[in-house]
């Protein structure tokens, strides 16, 4: 009878960790799914701009529009996340792309082509904290930041894989891309269905509010890596060029490295934070990118300083999966605070990337640059980690 009963454990416990993976499978096809139809808009410009009337002020409200359209969902989506759930919110959010990327696959106008953008935006928002929410649930704790971490690789192969489709397709059929991506949201649609979620934590608002004095590590964890990725790596090969004197695409290929190595970077950073815990690894993570930007912007031999900025550009896509870490461990179960995060994040990427393009024109490219690098320093004097910190434990399950 006991060897009974341990059989049944055994296989009851089997079965959870097969339901959880499954689970965790579903929501990392659904953040390709989102990724791939908000990540379009910046590669198809080029091609979809003569055919829709835009011009380059035109091409710049719409990529406007999509990163708003992305901070307002991320809102929405933390609100629906602790009033309906994972489940709900993933679903909400994978919806929204589909339709987004279904409206843009048909004929019309650039007003229609707006809109479509502006779904997909929402939807890539809606998403992110249910999405994060539950990958934090469903895996073990002990390996939570390798979880992590490959949802992060997850991101950066939806980018490439966003940017692939739009250099296979014949340029007169571009809107074919979008058709695609619709299709991959359908599927991630339909995978959802078939999983279990986290079900709402049902927090109140004002339980919420009285939250927001947990924002601060997060957030600073995760605004160094939005400084670090969209203030100082979006500008790798304008300085390639300007400063190194490179062609165009040899400076495209600076950057292009470091998207490449991000992905076992990212797979390294969650590592480090199921070993050092999640705030340890962004110290270590920080003086990678101390230490290479530095190289990358102070050494003169260009070679050399090529393969810093592209180590410096992997380590800023590095800290994106520990900053997930972080902010689930400090209030993962309060849905409206990791949207609230996410929308903190992605406004420091806005005012870094806006802010080094006033200062180049000022005092110098390389100047304002080593200022931002400069800028990461106090992620070094962050407290101890505290591991499992506000962690929700319903569901977890070995991944």
């Amino acid at each position: 009878m006991p060897d009974r009963l341990h059989r049944e454990h055994k296989d009851l416990n089997r079965s959870a960790v097969s339901s959880h993976r499954l689970a965790i499978a579903a929501v990392t096809l659904t953040y390709v799914a989102v990724t791939v139809g908000e990540s379009i808009l910046a590669p198809i410009l080029p091609i979809a701009s003569p055919a829709l009337g835009f011009d380059e002020a035109e091409a710049g409200r719409i990529l406007g529009l999509l990163s708003v359209s992305a901070g307002v969902g991320n809102l929405v989506g933390g609100f629906v996340l602790n009033r309906f759930g994972a489940k709900v919110s993933s679903m909400f959010g994978v919806a929204l792309t589909a339709a987004g990327a279904t409206l843009a696959a048909m004929h019309g106008g650039a007003g229609r082509f707006t809109v479509a953008h502006v779904l997909m935006g929402l939807g890539a928002g809606v998403f992110f904290a249910g999405g994060i929410y539950s990958i934090g649930v469903l895996a073990d704790p002990s390996r939570r930041g390798r979880a992590m971490g490959r949802f992060g690789i997850a991101y950066s192969l939806a980018l490439a894989a966003a940017a692939g489709l739009v250099a296979l397709i014949d340029p007169d059929a571009w809107r074919t891309v979008f058709a695609v991506a619709a299709g991959l949201a359908v599927l991630a649609l339909a995978a959802l269905i078939f999983v279990d979620l986290p079900p709402p934590a049902g927090i109140s608002l004002r339980r919420e509010g009285s939250g927001l004095l947990l924002l601060g590590i997060p957030v600073a964890v995760g605004g160094a890596a939005a400084v670090a990725q969209f203030g100082l790596v979006a500008f790798v090969p304008t300085f390639a060029v300007d400063e190194w004197s490179m062609a165009a695409s040899t400076a495209a290929i600076v950057l292009l490295v470091g998207r490449i190595l991000s992905i076992p970077g990212k797979w390294w950073a969650g590592h480090l934070a199921d070993r050092h815990g999640a705030l340890g690894a962004a110290r270590l993570v920080t003086l990678l990118l101390l230490g290479s930007g530095l190289v990358w912007l102070a050494v003169p031999a260009v070679w050399i300083a090529a393969a810093a900025a592209s180590v410096f550009a992997a380590s800023a896509g590095a800290m994106f999966p520990v900053a997930n870490v972080v902010a689930v461990e400090r209030f993962g179960s309060r849905g409206g605070l990791l949207g609230v995060f996410r929308s903190a994040q992605m406004a420091i990427a806005g005012v870094a990337a806006w802010l080094v393009g006033l200062g180049a024109s000022g005092i110098g490219l390389r100047t304002v640059l080593l200022i931002g690098v400069a800028t990461l320093v106090p992620l070094l004097l962050l407290p101890g980690s505290r591991r499992g910190h506000g962690t929700p434990v319903a569901g977890q399950g070995k991944t």
